[in-house]
């Protein structure tokens, strides 16, 4: 019976630990993928110029073909959680190249898969019509439009959509919690992210859009009945066409974006602008776009929260890739930066926040865990046991304070921590055979605290009720430590010697 109890406590620490790493940190070893998964038919344009094929130009967009669209699909292997948040990923290339094959795209997929997320990377539809004269079949003048723009981006918004609409069809199968489907998209990713968040309502659609032939309402393409906006997003150097869109949409957005782009302008630019030749024979009017210091700028007076993260000195794709390839060398030292950034930030977005109360009746603690969505509740006592339960009882053996720590997941086994000093039963002092000499003084203290009865260059912790260590420190011989900094409140001194442990309450007044 002994053994099986341990086994069993081992069993909870093990998996108390894991949970806690959960999207945070990679804890699968390996991923499983669905290549080429069908997520929606679309009208994709097919009227390539010859000479402007590397460019994927097109010669209006009155003809089109109807072509599918694709994703990838990775998932952490032998998980046994069935409502995971799932991060679709949109791949740069200025709406005329680039695809789902990019090597960031792989890459960001993988990693966050490891770490416990659905992840995917999705086709939106590329190339860009464009007016062209042609004189025996050779084309002799270019003309792009802001209306070729925005009806390029607008096509990909609808597909960004179609691809969030599929997983939540097909959630239970995939398992993902359809609460939690995030988008990021790097460069023309990024604008994808930005106008699938911001761009929502029929009178925002782009007039240029419904004229003819018209591309249909958001929703046009894929499966139908599902709302297609991300829960969040991510714009890696992205831009919006105007801020105007924002409105007072609260749904959390990280920008990310380097202060020197010259291809997707940090603050206002014309895209694309510095990559195309200077032709007389072309025509290149696309609009300024708004980069992310002007979302910024705009979320800040809505009084929007948001995250940033911008690199002064840097251009576009700064961790180190160019239209979403490494170079030989692979990614550059941004790379992880931008990973930890992303995964911190979605994180926070349904993560639960631990809270618990207590009770003491002489030796005995009773916890409630009251966590908000709490499935799983695992609790340490400070005193060589856990325990598990959203309410427990524990009886301690002696007086003391004990660090009583909270491990609280939901559904999705996020999990979140908070530990508390507790008092059990009357430790005014509890000491080893070696503590009846020590004196702290004065208690309350304000500025410095003396302690007499120790040797030289011992150890101190200084500990809240929180649990939290506040001072760490090495007594010289003055014997003092410095409190002037702490909040005023009850603080915990605790030396440890191989004789034991002594601890001790003390009060910081101003």
């Amino acid at each position: 019976m002994k053994h099986s109890l341990l086994f069993i406590a081992f069993l909870l620490f093990t998996f108390s630990s894991f949970a806690q790493l959960r999207y945070t940190q990679t804890v699968f070893n390996k991923v499983d993928t669905i290549k080429d998964m069908e997520f929606a038919q679309s009208d994709w344009l097919n009227n390539m110029v010859s000479l402007l094929a590397d460019y994927n130009i097109h010669n209006g967009e009155s003809k089109t073909i109807e072509r599918p669209l694709y994703m990838d699909i990775y998932s952490p292997h032998d998980d046994t959680v069935s409502k995971r948040p799932a991060i679709l990923f949109g791949f740069s290339g200025g709406f005329l190249k680039g695809s789902r094959h990019n090597d960031d795209m792989i890459a960001f997929c993988d990693s966050f898969a490891r770490r416990g997320y659905v992840t995917a990377n999705f086709d939106y539809r590329i190339g860009m019509g464009a007016d062209v004269t042609m004189v025996f079949g050779i084309p002799i003048h270019v003309s792009i439009s802001e209306r070729n723009g925005a009806r390029t981006v607008y096509r990909a918004v609808q597909d960004s959509r179609a691809a969030i609409r599929f997983l939540k069809h097909n959630a239970n199968e995939f398992g993902i919690d359809t609460t939690k489907i995030y988008l990021a998209g790097s460069s023309a990713g990024g604008f994808v992210a930005l106008h699938n968040l911001y761009m929502d309502k029929p009178d925002e659609i782009p007039p240029f859009a419904l004229g003819s032939p018209t591309l249909g309402n958001l929703d046009t393409v894929g499966i139908q009945g599902y709302d297609g906006r991300a829960n969040a997003i991510v714009s890696m150097w992205g831009a919006l066409q105007t801020p105007d869109l924002i409105e007072n949409e609260q749904r959390p957005a990280l920008l990310i974006h380097g202060e020197e782009d010259d291809v997707v302008y940090f603050k206002k630019g014309v895209p694309l602008k510095t990559l195309i030749p200077d032709l007389d024979a072309l025509d290149f009017n696309i609009p300024e776009t708004y980069g992310g210091y002007c979302i910024d700028t705009a979320l800040i007076n809505r009084n929007i929260p948001h995250n940033t993260y911008f690199v002064p000195g840097k251009k576009h794709e700064f961790y180190g890739v160019k239209t979403g390839n490494f170079g030989d060398n692979g990614p550059n030292q941004y790379w992880d930066t931008v990973q930890w950034k992303i995964s911190d930030f979605l994180f926070e977005q349904f993560k639960p926040i631990a809270e618990f109360e207590y009770d003491v009746q002489e030796l005995t603690l009773n916890c409630f865990d009251n966590t908000a969505n709490s499935t799983l509740s695992e609790w340490d006592f400070g005193d060589e046991t856990i325990g598990n339960g959203s309410t427990v009882s524990h009886s301690f053996h002696s007086p003391g304070y004990y660090k009583i720590i909270l491990s609280s997941c939901n559904a999705n086994m996020a999990c979140d921590t908070l530990s508390q000093i507790v008092a059990i039963g009357n430790p005014t002092q509890v000491q080893t055979s070696f503590a009846p000499q020590i004196k702290l003084f004065p208690n309350p203290a304000i500025d410095q605290l003396h302690i007499s009865g120790i040797a030289e260059n011992s150890r101190i912790e200084i500990i809240d009720l929180l649990g939290r260590t506040a001072i760490v420190a090495n007594l010289s011989d003055s014997k003092t430590v410095d409190v002037s900094l702490l909040n005023t409140g009850i603080y915990i001194l605790k030396i440890e010697r191989e004789a034991g442990t002594y601890v001790q309450k003390f009060q910081k007044v101003n």
